[in-house]
């Protein structure tokens, strides 16, 4: 019976939907209606009574037949007519009433003694899947600063549900209006099966384009508050380089210090883990060992590094980088911070990346922030921590601090170019990352690399479950040595 009762609903719910858009766009169309009307009557005069009944009826039997469709097929709608008219009437609501809304947006200026006003230039106008791009040329006497100061207001007059700009030239800029949200449902990625090293598919950008993170000669840093999405990230780094790890062009190492929660979930895609704060310091000695390594075997000989099977890119994963960097003891925090600086500022040329994450970005507990060569802002807790991460000037063009409870994973990327990308990634499950572990396992360490590892400090996961490898027990330091008698000797 449940189910008797959804598709009812559903049937209910479609046949509402077409007729609100059938009387909506009816009423929208009132001046074809008028016209229509017009004609008509006068078909009736000249006796032309099937015209006349065939014109009556035009508007409103199209409007019927795009419900109807709309209903039955929406995606099909969408791509073939309804997208295409959707688009048609941004472009000519832009045009008409850009005057009015720059106007009351601040960006007019008194023009001389009459009573006109000088505005910014609408140099074009360009729609895609869900967006609305403005070309914008600043009025002599304004700036960029100018343009972006009134975005928000500009975004809220054509309806836009967020808006980004960017800098095109001098004084112009493209303000690039989300009509329609794409971001709202969460997607999930399917198995992977492609090697990549330089870069790795994470989700999608605003306009529904994939989003693709480039990885490599990078460093990142990922910050986000408590339920913001920063697994997502994570695993959709591990999880699209699991296939080239297994294929031995990279090296998944990481670094857990919440007790190996969120990595033992897939602990096979990686080499190397540490749970605690002494593996830690062993695992970066171990990264940095393979930096000094490579920068012998590359000296004289090229400044690039170009994996191979058997020489790999190192990735290094650390979930809550400020438990290690900022909460660990001193002697930890002071070790640990040492070598990832040495990491973040040797290994980048050498095909050693790092990719961190971390709730509060505060220099007290990110001392190294500078270091990293990108940044990711998912949800934040107000416009300065959104300033910290990506840079002065990007509290209000990229907003992280007012992206909804409901969106993990959604945030924001500076290219290199400075241009502002709103993105959301993928959702891993734990059954998706479980079977990814399962089909591309880490390939069996380098026996080089075991030297400054031990059980419980560096843990290698292959067919090891982590919570079946006791920590190492503490050695006993040993006592003082007697200095010697220089008589007796």
């Amino acid at each position: 019976m449940s189910a008797v009762f959804r598709v009812s609903g559903l049937v209910l719910r479609r046949l509402a939907g077409a007729t609100w858009n059938f009387v909506r766009w009816t009423s929208q169309a009132w001046r074809a209606v008028l016209v229509c009307l017009v004609i008509g009557n006068l078909l009736v005069i000249a006796d032309r009574e099937a015209a006349a009944a065939a014109v009556f009826a035009l508007v409103p039997l199209c409007n019927l037949v795009r419900a109807a469709w709309d209903a039955v097929s929406p995606l099909t709608y969408e791509a073939t007519l309804g997208g295409l008219l959707r688009r048609r009437a941004w472009r000519h609501r832009a045009r008409r009433e850009w005057s009015e809304v720059a106007r009351r947006c601040g960006l007019a200026w008194p023009w001389g003694g009459d009573k006109r006003d000088a505005l910014p230039h609408l140099l074009h106008v360009r729609t895609s899947t869900n967006t609305l791009t403005l070309r914008v040329r600043a009025m002599v006497g304004q700036t960029v600063d100018d343009l972006d100061g009134a975005l928000e207001a500009i975004a809220t007059a054509f309806e836009a549900e967020s808006a980004e700009s960017r800098r095109v030239g001098p004084g112009v800029v493209e303000m690039v209006l989300t009509m329609r949200e794409l971001l709202h449902e969460p997607t999930t990625p399917v198995v992977p099966s492609e090697i990549e090293t330089d870069a790795v598919t994470l989700g999608r950008l605003s306009d529904g384009a994939p989003w693709r993170l480039q990885l490599g000669g990078r460093h990142t840093l990922v910050v986000g508050r408590s339920g913001a999405g920063k697994g997502s990230v994570l695993w959709g780094i591990a999880g699209n380089l699991a296939p080239a790890a297994r294929a031995g062009f990279v090296r998944l190492w990481g670094i857990d210090l919440k007790g190996g929660v969120e990595v033992a979930v897939g602990a096979g895609m990686f080499s190397s883990v540490a749970i605690d704060e002494q593996s830690a310091l062993r695992l970066l000695s171990s990264l940095h060992a393979v930096i000094a390594e490579r920068q012998g075997a590359m000296r004289g000989r090229t400044r690039k590094f170009e994996p191979s099977p058997g020489d790999p890119v190192h990735v290094l994963l650390i979930d809550e980088l400020a438990v290690l960097t900022g909460y660990a003891s001193r002697d930890v925090v002071n070790q640990g911070t040492t070598l990832l600086k040495r990491i973040l500022t040797q290994g980048r040329a050498l095909g050693v990346i790092v990719v961190a994450f971390v709730q509060d970005p505060r220099k007290e507990t990110v001392g190294m922030r500078e270091l990293f060569t990108q940044t990711i802002a998912l949800r934040l807790a107000s416009t300065s921590e959104t300033r910290m991460v990506l840079g002065d000037g990007y509290g209000d063009v990229a907003p992280a601090h007012r992206i909804d409870r409901t969106m993990p994973g959604a945030g924001y990327v500076v290219r290199n170019d400075g241009v502002v990308e709103r993105v959301r990634a993928d959702f891993w499950p734990d059954d998706l990352i479980r079977l990814v572990a399962e089909q591309y396992p880490a390939l069996p360490e380098d026996a080089s690399l075991d030297n400054a590892q031990a059980p419980g400090e560096v843990l290698p996961l292959m067919g090891l479950d982590v919570d079946e490898v006791a920590p190492r027990r503490p050695r006993t330091p040993r006592a003082p040595r007697e200095p010697e008698d220089p008589e007796a000797a």
